[in-house]
């Protein structure tokens, strides 16, 4: 009887904390999306308004990117302009486990990855 609650209790244990690692990638997946939407944001801006081309200020783009992670408490993460038209952001957490640290495991980390490509399009048509 112990060992059977034993288990049932690693068992919860497991579904209680994946399920938090599921939650934590989640929010970083969507934490690095937002974060790649917001440098993405940060064009050129002659020649955006002149209508010639959208292209990415990169200093602009990787410093919005940065504030928007550092703007989420507990994560952390980079960015990056490579094209001139595509902001990647990557983000990284930790999540501390409730139930695992029974055996040994404290912490699981966790990752977010997305990237934006800015493109100009007229009448629904890419330039």
């Amino acid at each position: 009887m112990i060992t059977t609650a034993l288990t049932m209790t690693l068992l919860v244990g497991l579904a209680v904390d994946l399920g938090g690692q599921v939650y934590a990638k989640q929010r970083a997946q969507d934490l690095a999306a937002q974060a790649a939407r917001s440098g993405g944001q940060q064009l050129i801006a002659s020649s955006s308004v002149r209508g010639v081309s959208a292209r990415v200020d990169p200093a602009a783009a990787v410093a919005a990117a940065r504030t928007y992670i550092a703007g989420a408490p507990g994560y952390s993460g980079s960015a990056r302009v490579t094209g001139g038209t595509t902001v990647v952001a990557d983000t990284h957490t930790t999540y501390t486990t409730k139930f695992l640290s029974i055996i040994g495991i404290r912490t699981l980390r966790v990752t977010g990855h997305a990237e934006v490509r800015v493109e100009r399009v007229l009448e629904g048509v890419r330039q």
